[in-house]
């Protein structure tokens, strides 16, 4: 996260370099990423809809022996992943008044399931973001192919 002053927070949160990766192999998920610039108060984002995919879940990518991270302990094909990631579900992502908060690649993200195949590289994604005062934030993500550059 990083801080914006008072006076440069605007009075409601923002999306900025909104954009969607999707599969290199159909039918499996697609990721996508934003930055959120925080608002005048502080706001928690707890869900991501979109009509281009049948679900859409924030997650974020942590190292398998991180605190927090799924317990493989005991299970023979995890054994010598130490160093490995994994993804977890995030039920509410805080965004502090006036704060920065990016889903980068590596980091927090969305999983888009089930994306519609008409979606194709250069096409819009509208999304949905909201939070849980109730508030709602609409912005369109560029669709990218899975090993083509994001928006930056």
């Amino acid at each position: 996260m990083s801080a914006t002053t008072a006076a440069e927070a605007p009075a409601e949160p923002q999306v900025q370099k909104a954009w969607v990766r999707l599969p290199a192999v159909p039918g499996r998920p697609a990721a996508g990423y934003l930055t959120l610039v925080g608002g005048t108060r502080d706001a928690t984002l707890v869900a991501v809809t979109t009509p281009a995919a049948a679900r859409t879940e924030l997650h974020e990518t942590m190292k398998m022996d991180a605190p927090g991270a799924p317990d493989h302990a005991g299970h023979e094909a995890m054994a010598g992943m130490s160093g490995a990631t994994t993804m977890r579900p995030v039920k509410a992502l805080p965004l502090p008044a006036g704060q920065t908060v990016k889903l980068a690649p590596g980091g927090r993200h969305l999983m888009l399931f089930d994306v519609d195949a008409k979606v194709t590289p250069g096409a819009s994604v509208p999304l949905r973001l909201a939070f849980a005062d109730g508030r709602t934030l609409e912005t369109q993500a560029k669709a990218v192919a899975a090993g083509d550059a994001g928006v930056e």
